[in-house]
């Protein structure tokens, strides 16, 4: 049987290659899809974005419940001048312990067809977020405006192709 290239994955390209892809950590996680949710919006009926509120969690790593060896050694790893995998802890049962989890509810943005996982914002951030409206809509405005200036640049910038024959 031939198997192709993405069923083997890893393998041809390295055992590392999955763990040093840069993921996008995000502050507030939830369990995607999530079981409880609020009923599915749609963002825009033209758009395919979905929006719905859910259960989230954030996890803060709690210093003191540290063993002293390793706030020793994270105090050493955030003093560094250069980046040490991450300021990172190598992961461990007295790490895992010494993590806090808070439970918050978060508003969430995925894909329509895809169901992929956009954005995650907790209530905090969308209070912030509502706050900043009146500048958000003075930018687009000014945008807007912009426009048909921005059109005539890339008019004049446009490539067209030579015709050498």
């Amino acid at each position: 049987m031939f198997l192709s290239s993405p069923l083997f994955g890893w393998r041809q390209r390295g055992w590392r290659w999955e763990a040093l892809q840069r993921g996008r950590r995000r502050w507030v996680h939830i369990e995607y899809p999530p079981r409880r949710r609020s009923p599915l919006k749609k963002l825009h009926d033209s758009h395919d974005k979905l929006v719905f509120v859910c259960q989230g969690y954030i996890d803060r790593l709690s210093v003191d419940k540290l063993p002293p060896a390793l706030q020793q050694r994270l105090k050493e790893l955030r003093a560094s001048p250069v980046p040490l995998y991450d300021g990172r802890l190598p992961w461990s049962q007295d790490v895992q312990r010494a993590i806090q989890r808070t439970v918050v509810p978060c508003l969430a943005f995925a894909t329509g067809r895809t169901h992929h996982l956009l954005e995650a914002f907790t209530m905090d951030e969308v209070l912030a977020l509502e706050k900043l409206i009146p500048e958000i809509r003075q930018a687009f405005a000014e945008m807007q405006k912009r426009l048909p200036e921005d059109e005539a640049i890339a008019e004049k910038t446009r490539h067209r192709p030579l015709d050498l024959t």
